[in-house]
């Protein structure tokens, strides 16, 4: 009977409890299950806003790197010093890029020579150096044609005895003397040597001069003549329009080389797109491979913060008002309340793992903080004058 009457006084109290405690305790579980990202309530006079996250960023701030791999030569900064626009960051080795870009401006050069020739077309003195060549190949070819004449062959003839006697002659004194021991030393074997060599000679002019031309050396002439008339006959003529398109379209690939060639020069030295603070760099040596695209340094303009949200869904996206006061709070901060406009809403989506919309939004400082650093995160609440003025309750 205690024992029971013990059960039902423990039960008494266990209600009496849940029922002074348990609404408390419902209260603070559905608050601590609310989504962070976003929620929608009813403020004052029935205004309708959101909760959403926010992120501290400079307003003006890049990553920079190389457009093309290469060695590197020097790096001029490091994290935490202040830069202007313009100045340079690093610089790969461009002694190759250099020679590349030097025959790029040699070849445009000779292209446009070219092309300035062939508009303009051969002048007085290259025609009369054309001409002359000409005249001199059709002589040589007809001289050779026609063969030696008359004298030309007596007098080869003529030669040719005399060499001849003159041979005989070393060839006799030569005998007289061969069987002494002391004859290879002796004059006589040197003249026997040249008069036979004088004798080869002027047998085979003799014998080319009864002959008459030969047929290939006359096709060769003959080919020559017409390499020299046809070369005449072209700068009489002038350029073709063809070769003057031909030679323009050398000159416009010559050009875009060049252009190429001066862009990897430039590329080669990296520098700040804007005032600001280098806030991170690479850490590498002279002669490290660098990659192309590979981050060498982040600057910022850290004068000048402001909010990025980034998870701002389509309700609230579609219902909010540019330059519309926000509601800010910066937990790092000691909770610190910073005032903000609301300025850039994209209009792109960006979608989350699950397939939730969410809109990248931008709220800018009405003033600006000192203690606020990049990457703080922020509280924000955006009133929503449309859901407001459509019934939303």
């Amino acid at each position: 009977m205690r024992r029971a009457m013990l059960i039902i006084v423990i039960l008494a109290i266990v209600a009496v409890a849940v029922g002074l405690i348990g609404p408390r305790l419902l209260d603070r579980s559905s608050k601590e299950l609310e989504p962070a990202s976003l929620s929608e309530a009813t403020g004052q006079e029935g205004q309708t806003y959101v909760n959403v996250r926010g992120t501290i960023v400079p307003a003006r701030w890049a990553r920079v790197s190389f457009a093309s791999s290469g060695k590197l030569a020097e790096i001029h900064v490091t994290a935490g010093v202040t830069v202007t626009a313009g100045q340079v960051l690093a610089t790969l080795e461009r002694r190759e890029l250099e020679l590349e870009a030097e025959l790029a401006r040699s070849e445009l050069a000779a292209q446009e020579a070219t092309l300035a020739r062939l508009r303009s077309g051969a002048s007085p003195a290259e025609v009369a150096a054309a001409q002359a060549g000409y005249e001199a190949a059709a002589a040589a070819y007809e001289k050779l044609k026609a063969g030696p004449g008359e004298q030309e062959v007596a007098i080869a003839e003529a030669e040719f005895k005399m060499a001849e006697r003159a041979l005989q002659q070393a060839q006799s004194a030569y005998d007289a003397v061969r069987n002494r021991p002391d004859i290879a030393a002796r004059p006589e074997a040197m003249q026997l040597e040249r008069a036979t060599i004088d004798y080869r000679k002027a047998k085979a002019t003799y014998e080319l001069a009864i002959a008459g031309p030969d047929q290939a050396a006359l096709k060769g002439a003959e080919s020559q003549v017409a390499s020299a008339r046809s070369h005449l006959e072209t700068l009489q003529a002038g350029a073709e329009p063809s070769e003057i398109e031909l030679a323009q379209a050398n000159v416009s690939r010559a050009q875009a080389s060049l252009e190429r060639a001066q862009l990897s020069l430039e590329g080669a030295v990296l520098r700040a797109p804007l005032d600001g603070v280098v806030t991170s760099a690479i850490t590498a040596r002279p002669g490290d491979a660098v990659s192309a695209g590979a981050t060498i340094a982040t600057i910022a303009d850290l004068s000048e913060m402001q909010v990025e949200i980034q998870d701002l869904d389509e309700w609230g996206a579609a219902n909010v008002t540019m330059n519309q006061n926000v509601d800010l709070v910066v937990a790092a901060l000691n909770n610190r309340t910073p005032r903000g406009r609301l300025s850039f809403v994209a209009q792109e989506p960006t979608f989350s793992s699950s397939g939730a919309v969410f809109y990248r939004a931008i709220v800018t400082l009405e003033k600006q903080d000192p203690d606020l650093r990049w990457g703080m995160t922020v509280r924000a609440k955006l009133f929503l004058p449309g859901a407001h003025r459509a019934g939303f309750r």
